[in-house]
């Protein structure tokens, strides 16, 4: 009986073994996923616009806290910045460090939320 105890032991072991390399083998032979930051959405003023370098500054005010935001613009986003000035209120879309659409809060809206 202790024969018999003895190699089901060992051969549950080599099983649970084989299983482990087998599995490390392909995880080590798949194409790693690529990393993609998540896209966002934040909303402040704009301070400073720079159509010539893709670049937009944001401010954004929070509770007790107000910081400034510098992002990169693609290429549709230089096209339509053209439409924004210093001073209105947006809501962009940020996926890294570039927005991906911007969108102009509307005065009526913006005035209801300043109340």
């Amino acid at each position: 009986m202790v024969v018999v105890v003895f190699f089901m032991g060992t051969s549950v072991g080599t099983f649970a073994l084989e299983k482990a390399k087998a599995e490390t083998a392909k995880q080590a032979s798949a194409p790693a996923a690529p990393v993609h930051s998540a896209e966002y959405r934040m909303g402040g003023v704009i301070i400073h616009i720079d159509p010539a370098m893709g670049k937009i500054s944001i401010q954004q005010q929070k509770v007790k806290r107000e910081r400034t935001v510098t992002l990169n613009l693609d290429k549709e986003g230089t096209e339509q910045i053209s439409a924004f000035r210093k001073g209105d209120a947006v809501n962009v879309w940020v996926k890294g460090n570039t927005v991906t659409e911007i969108e102009k809060i509307p005065d009526p809206i913006l005035e209801e939320i300043r109340k």
